[in-house]
Order: C-alpha cells, then sequence, then structure tokens
C-alpha cells in the first residue's frame, strides 16, 4: 500500500472494528476513469479490465480498513469470534438492509447467491410430484443445482425448465411465457427467477412475476446476484418471499459477501446448509455460527456502501456507467462489427452488455468452441473480458465500472483486430 496517500480509517481502540470509519476525503469529487482507477483501486493500469461483473475489485480504502479488522481478529481470535464479531455483523447488516429497502431481522449473509438459492431450495418442504421452476437463462451453477436437485437429492420431484427464446422485445413477452408455463405445470410450487440473467444480462421484470407467481400459489425466490449497486432495490416493496444479491459484484465488497433475505412467514422451513452449534435459535443466529469462517467481507458491507455513496452513489454512478457503455457498444459494432443482442433497450442492465462474435475460424459455437476462444483470447494477455454461447452463437460480455473509459475499449478494438488478424494468418500457413 502507498505509505503516502493519507489515513483512511479513524479507529478508537477500545471500540475495536465498531469504530473503523471510512475516511471519504476526496471523494466528493473524484472524476471516473482513470482517476479513480489510479488513485482508490489496486487494478493493474497496464491491464484494460472488462469484467468487473463476475468478481469485483475491492476499494484500495476499504481493503486498508479490511487489514485493521485482519490484525484485531489475529491478535484476540477468541475476543473477535466469542465477543465482538457479531456485533460488528449485525451494524453491517442493518447497513445494507437500509440500502436495500429490507428489515435487518430478516436478512443473513452468506457467502454468495449460490450458497442462498441452494440453502432455500434443498430446505423448502416439497411434496412428492411437486415441481421446481428455473430457465434456459438461469446463471450457471443454479442451472445445474435444478438439475441435481430434481435427479439426485429428490427425484420425487419435477424440474420445470422455460425456455425464454431471443428476440426479447418486450417484458410482455416474458411475462407470457411465464403464465404459460405455470398453466401448463400447476405442480409448480417454486420459481427461482434471474433478477437480472447472467450472462445474457437481462434485467427481468420482477414485480410483476413476483405478483404472477403468487396468483398461482407459487413462491418466488430471486436470484438478484447482479443487482445491489447497480439497479434500485426496495426488498420490501418488491414481495418476494426469498431475495439473495451479491455486495461483492456492484457494491464493492470484498469477495464472499452476500445476503439471504427471507420473508420471516417462511422462516420455520428455512435451515443453513450446515448444522452447527446454534441450530434450534433464530436464523441470524444460525446462519452466523457456521463454524470457524471469516466474517470480516460481511463486517465490511456498510464501508462499501459508505464508499459507493461518497463517489456519487447510484445516479451519478449508473449515468456513468450507462453512457459509457452505450459508446462503447457504439465502438465496437461500428469497428470490429459485432451485432448486439436482440434485446428491448428498457430490458438492459446498466452495466453489462453483450455483442455477437462474428465467426472465428477454428472455434465452433459450442460450451467447448466458447472456453477454447475465451482462452485464446484472454488467457495470459493484459485484456479481459468473458464469452457466452446464447442460442448457438458465441456472445462477447463485457462490464462497466466507474474505473473503466472509452479507452479501455479502443485497446479492445486493436487487440481484437490483431487476434483476428493472427488467427488467419496461421490458418493459412
Amino acid at each position: 500500500m502507498d505509505q503516502s496517500k493519507p489515513t483512511n480509517i479513524d479507529s478508537r481502540k477500545r471500540e475495536g472494528g465498531l469504530a473503523y470509519e471510512l475516511n471519504t476525503d476526496g471523494l466528493r469529487n473524484i472524476k471516473f476513469g482513470k482517476e479513480i482507477r489510479d488513485k482508490e483501486f489496486l487494478l493493474d493500469p497496464d491491464v484494460t479490465f472488462l469484467n468487473h461483473g463476475s468478481y469485483g475489485t475491492v476499494p484500495s480504502r476499504i481493503i486498508d480498513i479490511q487489514n485493521k479488522l485482519n490484525i484485531e481478529r489475529e491478535r484476540h481470535p477468541d475476543h473477535w469470534y466469542r465477543v465482538n464479531c457479531k456485533k460488528y455483523v449485525d451494524r453491517s447488516r442493518r447497513a445494507v438492509a437500509d440500502f436495500i429497502g429490507a428489515d435487518s431481522d430478516n436478512i443473513v449473509y452468506v457467502s454468495n447467491p449460490s450458497v442462498a438459492i441452494n440453502t432455500v431450495i434443498r430446505s423448502y418442504p416439497f411434496q412428492p410430484g411437486d415441481a421446481l421452476l428455473d430457465t434456459n437463462l438461469s446463471y450457471g451453477t443454479i442451472a445445474k443445482l435444478c438439475k441435481d436437485f430434481t435427479s439426485r437429492i429428490r427425484p420425487d420431484v419435477e424440474r420445470v425448465n422455460l425456455q425464454i427464446d431471443f428476440p426479447v422485445l418486450s417484458e410482455d413477452y416474458i411475462i407470457q411465457k411465464y403464465e404459460d408455463i405455470l398453466r401448463k405445470h400447476p405442480n409448480i410450487k417454486v420459481a427461482i427467477i434471474d433478477h437480472i440473467t447472467s450472462p445474457s444480462a437481462i434485467v427481468m421484470p420482477v414485480k410483476k412475476l413476483v405478483d404472477l407467481c403468487h396468483s398461482n400459489n407459487v413462491l418466488a425466490f430471486i436470484d438478484g446476484a447482479h443487482a445491489i449497486g447497480q439497479i434500485p432495490l426496495n426488498i420490501n416493496d418488491l414481495g418476494a418471499d426469498v431475495y439473495t444479491t451479491s455486495v461483492h459484484k456492484w457494491a464493492f465488497a470484498p469477495r464472499g459477501c452476500a445476503i439471504l433475505w427471507y420473508d420471516r412467514k417462511h422462516a420455520s422451513w428455512i435451515n443453513p446448509l450446515t448444522t452447527s452449534w446454534n441450530i434450534g435459535d433464530s436464523l441470524d443466529q444460525q446462519f452466523f455460527e457456521q463454524g470457524t469462517v471469516d466474517h470480516i467481507p460481511y463486517v465490511l458491507a456498510r464501508h462499501c456502501l459508505d464508499f459507493y455513496q461518497a463517489i456519487g452513489g447510484m445516479s451519478k454512478i449508473i449515468q456513468y456507467t450507462t453512457l459509457l457503455a452505450e459508446e462503447a457498444r457504439d465502438l465496437l459494432i461500428k469497428e470490429l462489427r459485432l451485432e448486439p443482442l436482440p434485446l428491448a433497450p428498457t430490458l438492459e442492465s446498466p452495466n453489462l452488455k453483450l455483442l455477437k462474435l462474428p465467426a472465428v475460424s477454428g472455434y465452433p459455437c459450442t460450451e467447448a468452441g466458447v472456453a477454447a476462444l475465451e482462452k485464446a483470447l484472454f488467457e495470459g494477455t493484459s485484456v479481459f473480458a468473458v464469452l457466452a454461447l446464447i442460442q448457438n452463437h458465441i456472445y462477447l460480455r463485457y462490464s462497466v465500472q466507474v474505473y473503466n473509459d472509452i479507452d479501455d475499449f479502443k485497446t479492445f478494438v486493436t487487440y481484437f483486430k490483431d487476434f483476428l488478424h493472427k488467427s488467419s494468418d496461421s490458418l493459412n500457413v
């Protein structure tokens, strides 16, 4: 860490982690793009990083506080785990609840949304003959969960997989698809619904889908992994039965920080994946006490939201990222002849965009072909984005965050043209 930078922590030793606050000096007027990248993140300036959506990256001010918490824990581990940690987590939980419009009593921390969805699906009291609904746009690990759950764990439960094909030109199209599948399969008891699909980056009409599910006596479990920090949230108003989101994606938390929110009427059947000391206590206590784990990413969630607000909050951040994402799309279409995903503008994610790649010789439109092309493009290079196979076409998915600017995409254009030229030359040898 650059010792010339001002300290970012105000701590009073007797209060420990409760007193570690983010120093927001200089954040209000900081310029997005290279200035915030160089001053506030540890990203390699020689790397063109276009994939914030997968793992995020943590501001250096947050890492400063993370280091202080690590030191506090190591100075007296028992005091940390037995006395202080729960107080720190509870304060952070209240801050996250305020940010997403939820009651903190109904929030528990988990390491990621895959854990959250696994938890509620494995806990739900399905009866033989019941069905579970996911879609072809569900995140890969969730699709695998639904397949595994209904084939190995509960083979007496049916998996129903809804096909949502492109073009997706209106939310009415999506709603009609759900209406049809729920009518056709009245045994569906639980629907897993993405708030923002991944990797296809559709902002789903979740409020209407929740209402539709409830009118059909179906519980709505919302996978909002990409939601917090990217779109406005009011969980209480949404009316879902379960909601999960990753604080470590668009809200700057260290990796391994997500929340599971549940409507309190479901508390009786939800159980953590791990049975531990607090079995039989409140869900808050049960999920907190999951053996010896690293709670520090959870503790830091409130500081990360402070950072998010200090640099301008959602209105400023999303205005910047939306305009940059659209400018980048225009550039990539013009220079590389890429094609946009056929999606209604009102359903587009602000920070995530997809463009169809031209055919690249030697890389078929298969899962293996995508993996091989992604490896050839990005492994060991100073440029990184991700590729996705959607309806038998290979798409580039890029992410835009406040540390990106249009120069990143100009670099990608040059790099991709060079890659295509070299690929063509190698085939002609």
